[in-house]
């Protein structure tokens, strides 16, 4: 892939050599190391040779470049024009400027002991060409590669309003001063654009949200451009992982409330139910804390029929209409057996119980990702037990960010 001048900015990319040194790369090519060139006039005399001056990284001959790397450059006394990649065969490799215009990636992981060549031109004052050239070879694939549990929407789903984008590492807790370096690889692209933050629940859980809920109509596209990335402690990230959704041009919204034991369902901003409901036991069962979690969560699956096992209340029962909210087990569900409670008292093991009418109704309501809050419990949804970035007012939300200003 060939970008040009008009693609970029010169303030991100090329501006300084301490831009490079900001990204972790070394030093690179230069004149003397014959990476240079300049184009040579006929005759007797050369041609006048560019006074612009290129710095790539990763250096020329570089062998430690791992498959998740990203090409910075500097021009000292002159001005980028073009960029381009390119692997071994000579085809193009395709990628675009970091967001934060400080370096170029490429759009999909490079191949394991793969040789690369990038190229850079720029122009002097006097308009006078200096083309160059690093060409790096990546390492060879690390057995030491870690995955994620990948908690994204499906590829050209519609899903709801409160939609969370969500993931977490295998096993492995991301060393603190490595985290705005995964971070930055995280890419969230919304049309139209929506101001939204990753938020570090802990080393291994991530989420994601915009400041509000999501535009109806929204078109969302998701890179988590992890694949061969140094996370630490020798290992390395194993793939990339990529998502394109849309939000629907509804927006759905369920609220109960304690308090009156009534669940209100919104369609667009108006009721369009309301319904009874008794949710989980004020008291202690087994000696076991019972009561519902308070808080904005998110439908998190709808399961027509569901067999629920506890081990901690020892029980197994067959439910219908259940909607997740947690990954802990709290459930919107139908509940035959909690008539003589719906609207008045509660019961349950900590679900919001209403009849199988009811949950029918609300099973075809929802969607994925329809915000659901739950008020007035007397205990707060745990961080991380479901998606509930929600439950967190922006401004804290977003200090979770290794990337916030």
């Amino acid at each position: 892939m060939t970008v040009a001048r008009s693609s970029l900015t010169r303030r991100g990319a090329f501006a300084a050599a301490g831009s490079a040194a900001v990204v972790g790369f070394a030093a690179a090519c230069t004149k003397d190391s014959g990476t240079i060139s300049e184009e040579e006039g006929g005759g007797e005399s050369e041609a006048p040779q560019s006074a612009a001056k290129v710095t790539i990284t990763p250096a020329d001959g570089a062998t430690d470049a791992t498959a998740a790397a990203e090409i910075a450059w500097t021009v000292e006394a002159g001005e980028f024009t073009e960029f381009a990649l390119t692997d071994a065969a000579g085809a193009a490799v395709e990628g675009a400027m970091h967001p934060d215009g400080t370096t170029w990636v490429p759009s999909a992981p490079l191949e394991w002991e793969g040789t690369y060549t990038a190229t850079v031109k720029a122009a002097d004052e006097a308009g006078i060409e200096a083309v160059a050239t690093s060409t790096f070879t990546t390492i060879a694939s690390p057995g030491n590669r870690v995955g994620i549990e990948n908690y994204l929407p499906g590829n050209d789903s519609t899903v709801g309003q409160g939609a969370i984008l969500a993931f977490r590492f295998n096993d492995y807790e991301i060393p603190e001063d490595l985290r705005a370096s995964v971070e930055r690889r995280l890419f969230v692209t919304a049309e139209p654009e929506q101001e939204g933050s990753w938020h570090w629940i802990t080393g291994r859980a991530l989420e994601y949200r915009p400041k509000e809920y999501w535009q109806p109509n929204t078109q969302v596209t998701v890179r988590l451009g992890l694949g061969g990335l140094d996370i630490g402690d020798g290992r390395y990230g194993e793939f990339d992982q990529d998502a394109s959704f849309a939000i629907d041009a509804e927006a759905r919204l369920l609220e109960a409330d304690n308090d009156t034991k009534q669940m209100r369902a919104y369609l667009d901003g108006s009721i369009v139910q309301t319904i009874p409901i008794s949710l989980g036991s004020d008291e202690p069962i087994d000696g076991n804390d019972a009561r519902s979690f308070s808080g904005t969560m998110t439908v998190m699956s709808r399961e027509e029929e569901s067999t629920f096992v506890s081990d901690l209340y020892d029980y197994e029962t067959d439910v219908k209409w259940a909607m997740r909210l947690t990954f802990s087990g709290q459930f919107i569900h139908g509940a035959p057996w909690a008539a003589d409670r719906l609207g008045n008292s509660n019961g349950s093991h900590g679900c919001i119980n209403v009849s199988d009418e009811m949950g029918e109704w609300l099973y075809n309501f929802v969607r994925w990702g329809d915000p659901v809050v739950v008020a007035n419990t007397g205990i707060d949804v745990p961080q991380g037990d479901g998606f509930t970035a929600w439950s967190l007012d922006w401004d804290t939300f977003k200090s979770g960010s290794y990337l916030s200003a």
